[in-house]
């Protein structure tokens, strides 16, 4: 890290960046489009691949830094297997497709490169030059708390996430967009009072935050165990929440709570409370 002013400069960044342009020119211009849980899937994984790297640049300790191109690697794994899929459903040509594997293959090589030169280098980074056993303990009291830019950013004092043992804990996880904080389909009128709403561009957005969630702390979305779900209209939209949910919760037998609320912090339709495992 000594070597390099910031994470712009860092020749895995810039190869995530341009797989990340490739993947939002196949969203936008081919057949992937119409499919929105896949488009959105392809999205977040190409998107936590550069994120990934620049947040463990930005957290100034080596082991850290580690810790987020590890999970830089999982996008990029499943990434991979999004790309087949869009050549099983023809929506890429697979010659095209297999251009896009083979750059991830190699930046998949090289963050391992770069994991095994950073665990071999002597340099520790800012946060580790004074590495002793209290300060270790204040590292692992850090690491079980998790927050990320992937995924809309807390309203208050909480973090999105708290790893106890073997488990971890979400807190309530709602469907603004991270990119710009806003709730999809929501239509206010001037004195902020709610004129319309897409309860399924919603369920999709919250489930896509609590997969970024998920992803940033260790966990996936195959290791959900117990899930609350709030909603503030069950008569209207419970109907669409289902189909919707038991579509990306098909494989995983998680445990679910489904209730109504008079309302939530902000005017979403939609909140998750996520329990998983490590």
């Amino acid at each position: 890290m000594a070597s390099f002013k910031n994470f712009e400069e860092l020749e895995i960044w810039q190869i995530a960046r341009e797989i990340n342009k490739a993947v939002l020119n196949i969203i936008n211009s081919t057949k992937l489009k119409s499919d929105f849980m896949l488009k959105d899937q392809m999205s977040r994984a190409s998107s936590s691949i550069m994120n990934n790297i620049a947040e463990g640049f930005g957290r100034g300790g080596t082991k850290e830094f580690i810790y987020f191109l590890s999970i830089a690697r999982g996008s990029v794994n499943e990434l991979i297997s999004q790309v087949l899929q869009c050549i099983d459903n023809s929506y890429i040509e697979s010659e095209y497709g297999t251009i896009i594997q083979n750059k991830l293959y190699s930046l998949n090589n090289q963050i391992a490169g770069f994991i095994k030169y950073l665990n071999q280098s002597k340099i520790k980074g800012s946060k580790f030059m004074n590495n002793n056993d209290n300060h270790k303990s204040q590292i692992t009291d850090h690491n079980s708390i998790v927050k990320t830019t992937n995924a809309a950013a807390p309203l208050g004092a909480y973090p999105h996430a708290r790893k106890v043992g073997d488990l971890l804990f979400l807190s309530g996880i709602g469907s603004r967009r991270a990119s710009d904080n806003q709730i999809p389909g929501l239509k206010l009128d001037e004195n902020g009072n709610i004129l319309s709403y897409d309860i399924e561009a919603e369920c999709h957005s919250v489930f896509a935050n609590v997969k970024a969630v998920l992803e940033a702390s260790g966990s996936s979305w195959e290791k959900i165990v117990d899930v609350t779900v709030f909603l503030t209209n069950m008569k209207a939209d419970f109907p669409t929440y289902n189909k919707i949910y038991a579509s990306y919760f098909k494989d995983v037998e998680a445990c679910r709570t489904t209730v109504e609320i008079k309302s939530l912090p902000t005017p979403i339709a939609i909140e998750l409370k996520v329990i998983a495992t490590l």
